[in-house]
């Protein structure tokens, strides 16, 4: 990461946003090791339209419940940042980056965003031949979740 105030600050504003979207906090994303090098990844293959949504979230409200209703207002429904934002929402998951200019292509940006791939943690598994959960894990039964309706 820059030593460089505005970029460790940009950076800060693209954990804090890719939050909002994934639903991981800001820990679990800069857990994965992988939050500098999205960041980087995605300026270079999306540079205008990602410089752009960046712009729109610094207008966002201060306070938290205010910058979830500006995103789920403002930007996610907007024809000119849903592509992007959705490649942002796989990059983090699927460690897959679907261009905003072709999204029907899918790029790899390294083995790590695979293994790191928020999908994992999501399922409660590890990813196929990268992670192993050690020896005799098998034996163990699945994890499960109850999910109680709001």
């Amino acid at each position: 990461m820059s030593n460089n105030l505005a970029s460790d600050t940009a950076l800060e504003q693209f954990i804090e946003l890719s939050s909002l979207l994934t639903g991981f906090d800001h820990f679990e994303l800069v857990g994965t090791n992988q939050a500098a090098f999205y960041f980087e990844w995605v300026q270079t293959h999306a540079a205008g339209p990602f410089q752009d949504l960046m712009n729109r979230w610094s207008q966002a409200p201060a306070e938290s419940t205010a910058r979830q209703a500006y995103l789920e207002s403002d930007i996610l429904p907007s024809e000119k940042y849903s592509l992007l934002v959705r490649s942002i929402i796989k990059l983090w998951y699927l460690g897959q980056w679907y261009p905003t200019d072709n999204p029907d292509k899918t790029l790899i940006p390294s083995a790590e965003s695979y293994q790191q791939g928020l999908v994992w943690s999501a399922i409660h598994a590890h990813p196929q031949a990268a992670k192993q959960q050690g020896f005799g894990a098998w034996s163990e039964p699945p994890m499960t979740v109850r999910v109680i309706p709001s």
